[in-house]
């Protein structure tokens, strides 16, 4: 398994795990998620490639995307009560469904780790619904906490 930053001609790959995601939350909440299409598409994962404040990471085995990584550099707004704090905040986390369990979330998080500590972020952020729960458990064995909560009430 190649771990390495991504490149334009994995956009479309990226784009299809994108896809697998889309459908884990769909499925998760229809009530929240409606479309059929993904947050990111081919160009935008181009334009994502392109821009200087988000890294994408992608795990290659035998020439194939078999998961990736989307992150941001972040730093925190000015606020009279919070410290401003530098993070890597994962947008996606994605391996594609038959290399689950292998090693490859674990691969791409390292990476995640050794690129905020390049950057010397304070500190990695990310968020993750609630019905996820195998996402829930592989983060928390990555070390990651709960900072905080966002509650919902319907109506």
């Amino acid at each position: 398994m190649i771990i390495d930053k991504a490149k334009k001609e994995q956009a479309k790959e990226i784009a299809e795990l994108l896809k697998y995601i889309c459908n884990i939350h769909k499925k998760g909440r229809p009530d929240v998620f409606i479309s059929d299409q993904p947050k990111y598409d081919e160009k935008d994962v181009c334009r994502l490639i392109d821009d200087e404040n988000t890294i994408i990471v992608t795990a290659e085995e035998d020439g194939k995307v078999i998961g990736y990584m989307i992150a941001e550099l972040r730093e925190g707004e000015p606020h009279p009560h919070i410290k401003s704090i530098k993070t890597l905040y994962i947008d996606d986390l994605c391996v594609a469904e038959e290399y689950a369990h292998k090693g490859v979330g674990t691969a791409l998080f390292e990476e995640a780790k050794r690129i905020g500590k390049s950057f010397q972020c304070e500190r990695i952020d990310l968020n993750v619904w609630a019905f996820n729960e195998s996402a829930i458990r592989f983060y928390e064995k990555m070390g990651l906490t709960v900072s905080r909560m966002h509650m919902e009430c319907k109506l």
